[in-house]
């Protein structure tokens, strides 16, 4: 299957009064027509500013790209001017918010903000714009979409204005959507609605989509191919399988074993991940995760693995996949 999207060697960074945070380093994936794909890793680790930097919304007055490129369709997004790249956003690729109370306009009516990019791009009449708001309010599944076209954000309540969000950003049938924690602070009923409803889009509009969370239960429901991040780097990439059932990094397994289920002994508590991230403003040479490792050698100190294949699509970056990490260990350990 074709690659519509490929981020190579991608490395960004943010000049603060502090000093240069290195926030993705060296990030590495692509996107096939029609899959789904979830990024996800703890707060800070550089998911939100992978998808920004797609989308080109990064602040210019502080971001920097360093190096790399993000190849759309062959084009490389890094390339592109504001002019050009406000053609393709929202026309050719879509973004759902983390939060849509603050990123849908309070001064505009649902309606004409799906219709700002119909009118934009695909240079729709009103009244066609207005025809086929209401066309997506339905198939969003927002209840009589006559009268909510007409209505404020804040007449809508939190799920309500999540699937105005998503109106808004698949109204032009964009090849690709990026949902950056689209479920967040919604109760479980209506995130189920919400991860339903995508599912339902993806196959009817044959969208290729990239979801950004911390949850993997909603990447398990949702996508074809995990990819994990930490400190700025991809750790661990491979299908759903390969990551919940045969993970390779030390860092994703305490992801895992983090998360409460329905059939582990509820006297246990749950094993969190100890330790905190290692400080952007000067990433450690060596592994990102050694400090918090229970597994980490002399090596991973000193030398940052590579992300090498496990099996199949499966990669990890982890000096415990070496051949000879296990006599390393066992020397270290005497």
């Amino acid at each position: 299957m074709e690659n519509i999207l490929e981020v190579k060697d991608l490395h960004v960074s943010f000049q603060t009064y502090g000093g240069e945070v290195k926030a993705v380093r060296g990030v590495n994936f692509d996107l096939k027509k029609g899959e789904a794909i979830g990024i996800v890793g703890e707060s800070g680790c550089g998911k939100s500013v992978t998808a920004q930097s797609i989308m080109q919304l990064l602040p210019t007055s502080v971001a920097r790209y360093k190096s790399g490129s993000i190849l759309f369709e062959g084009q490389n997004l890094l390339a592109k001017t504001e002019r050009q790249m406000q053609d393709i956003r929202g026309n050719e690729i879509g973004m759902i918010f983390q939060d849509p109370m603050t990123s849908l306009n309070p001064t505009m009516k649902i309606g004409d903000q799906i219709m700002e990019g119909l009118m934009k791009h695909q240079k729709l009449s009103r009244s066609d714009a207005h025809k086929r708001a209401v066309r997506m309010m339905e198939l969003v599944a927002v209840n009589q979409p006559e009268k909510r076209v007409n209505q404020y954000p804040h007449e809508f309540s939190g799920g309500m204005r999540q699937r105005a969000m998503i109106a808004v950003a698949l109204a032009c049938h964009p090849k690709i959507l990026i949902a950056d924690e689209p479920t967040t602070a919604l109760d479980v009923t209506v995130q189920a609605q919400i991860l339903e409803l995508m599912k339902d889009l993806q196959n009817k509009l044959d969208t290729s989509i990239i979801l950004i969370t911390h949850d993997l239960g909603v990447v398990a429901e949702m996508v074809n191919r995990v990819i994990v991040m930490y400190a700025g780097q991809v750790v661990e990439t491979g299908t759903v399988d390969d990551i919940f059932y045969h993970s390779k990094h030390p860092y994703t397994k305490g992801l895992l074993k983090s998360i409460p289920r329905l059939d582990m002994d509820r006297s246990r508590p749950l094993d969190p991940i100890f330790g905190t991230p290692p400080d952007l403003f000067t990433p450690p040479e060596g592994c990102p995760f050694f400090a918090r490792c229970n597994s980490a050698m002399q090596i991973c100190k000193n030398h940052n693995p590579l992300l090498e294949t496990v099996n199949g699509q499966h990669q990890a970056a982890c000096w415990m996949n070496h051949p000879m990490s296990q006599a390393a260990a066992a020397k270290e350990s005497k």
